[in-house]
């Protein structure tokens, strides 16, 4: 792997970031940059519309301390357009939108040609008043031989060193969480002005984007959720359904598939092994100047993250055999290489902000955590990383969400869902729920791997004429549907 991903490389980083908080907190740093003077060359020659406002931390007090929101709006190639915009709302929570490499996308989509296209970063994120950040910390625990005991104690560690220097800049935790973010979005709206909005929203975006659905239900004209998130499930819980569910449907298709099934003979006896020969000896994967040591409970974790991709149903058994073989082949560079992607994309502090709020059960003790793996056969270990985040982080606030307000409201807007099979953090079986409290939503339950990914050219076609016309059912022909 290239040395920008070692390890000496996000000490430095860590190290950069919290000497820039440390700054901040005396008044010595400069104010952040904008996204337009940040990607003002990237983007030069498209006509572009960027700028922030100003939104309570705590829209129940509105003449309280103010937080910026950031946003970009990128304007249609037929500027004789009069379609609606569409907004996006990223996933996590915690995921960056306003970055060089996703301006670049979206300035290529076609959904641009006839509509502009509204991005910006969720409060606590990115450009808009972002929380200071763990990623580096979290990183390297992923990447040490250390017992699920002792990743549960540094987890609280780096938790308590963050929430100390969250608390120097006098940020209330509990109002990051999707309500408030729904606020700021529906300001936006009306600071920008136009008649009507399409909400397209992928992961936890779908979660954000349907609050928004209730909330300004007369703004929208049309709402895409990719890969929904429901407010109702556990965090840690629905991580290990959706692990198993996506397992199991992985192992099942290559039981069945030929090529498959002669590549990977008995794929998952092959995987049960792994947690014997890792219990063993760990393996240590070089990593820069670094390694990457990947013990029991690391399996569970980067094999989920292998099936995040659009290539799951082969990356998976490419990523068993590796791990079985000492480690051979690219399969685990790759699924390394991306984990440290996603760890610069997302700001894990909003993340758990939202999480605590939204999806953590204070009921579950350890004791019960402990109870509810056996349900699950085929994790025989606890899920590396996410597990001891789910229990470090129930004192990362007092927040909660009231339990009647994580069911979604009845909503008569236009709705297209669209869920994976293999999906292992959103199942489809998270799309039936969103789909109950949705009469008009078309739900499509497609036959592809990974989370959110797919048939993007198809995606966008039917995404299209769905924003055009709500109340007709698209063409879905290009698209494969999953037989259930």
């Amino acid at each position: 792997m290239t040395e920008q991903l070692s390890r000496n490389l996000i000490r430095m980083m860590s190290a950069v970031v919290s000497f820039y908080i440390c700054l901040v907190s005396q008044g010595l740093a400069s104010a952040p940059s904008t996204p337009c003077q940040d990607f003002e060359e990237s983007i030069k020659g498209s006509a572009m519309e960027c700028g922030t406002i100003q939104v309570p931390e705590n829209h129940g007090e509105p003449e309280g301390k103010e937080i910026t929101i950031s946003y970009v709006v990128l304007k249609a190639k037929n500027q004789a357009s009069t379609s609606y915009p569409m907004m996006y709302f990223s996933g996590g929570p915690g995921g960056k939108t306003l970055t060089g490499n996703s301006l670049q996308q979206w300035l290529k989509s076609p959904i641009r040609d006839e509509r502009d296209i509204i991005l910006f970063d969720q409060r606590g994120i990115g450009y808009s008043s972002a929380l200071p950040n763990m990623n580096g910390e979290i990183f390297e625990i992923l990447a040490q031989d250390v017992s699920q005991e002792a990743e549960h104690y540094l987890m609280q560690n780096v938790m308590v060193n963050v929430q100390q220097k969250i608390q120097q800049q006098g940020i209330h935790l509990e109002n990051y969480n999707s309500f408030q973010n729904a606020a700021d979005a529906g300001m936006i709206m009306r600071h920008l002005g136009y008649e009507k909005y399409n909400l397209y929203a992928t992961s936890y975006g779908t979660r954000l984007a349907r609050v928004v659905q209730d909330q300004f239900p007369e703004m929208i004209n049309s709402v895409i959720h990719n890969s929904p998130s429901p407010m109702t499930h556990d965090f840690l819980q629905a991580r290990l359904v959706g692990y198993s569910l996506a397992m199991e449907r992985i192992f099942n298709f290559c039981a069945a598939d030929k090529d498959c099934r002669e590549n990977y003979p008995g794929l998952k006896e092959t995987y049960f092994s792994i947690f014997r020969i890792l219990k063993e000896k760990p393996l240590a994967v070089p990593f820069g100047e670094g390694v990457f040591v990947i013990n029991p409970q690391d399996v569970i974790y980067l094999l989920r993250r292998a099936s995040y991709s659009s290539r799951s149903r082969t990356l998976v058994p490419q990523l068993i055999t590796a791990l079985v073989d000492e480690g051979k082949g690219e399969a685990l560079d790759q699924i390394i290489g991306f984990e440290f992607m996603i760890k610069d994309f997302m700001n894990f502090s909003m993340m758990l902000s939202v999480e605590r709020f939204e999806t953590f059960d204070q009921a579950h003790n350890s004791e019960y955590i402990a109870a509810s793996y056996d349900k699950h056969p085929l994790l025989p270990v606890k899920m590396g990383l996410l597990d001891a985040f789910y229990q470090a982080g129930m004192s990362w606030h007092n927040g909660s969400v009231a339990a009647e307000d994580r069911i979604f409201k009845i909503s008569e807007v236009p709705t297209l869902i669209m869920s994976n099979y293999f999906d292992p953090a959103t199942p489809p079986e998270n799309s039936h729920i969103f789909k109950e409290r949705i009469p008009n939503a078309l739900l499509l339950i497609l036959d592809e791997g990974g989370h959110g990914g797919g048939n993007e050219k198809c995606r966008n076609k039917v995404m299209t004429e769905f924003m055009n016309k709500p109340k007709d059912k698209p063409d879905i022909s290009c698209l494969v549907i999953y037989p259930e």
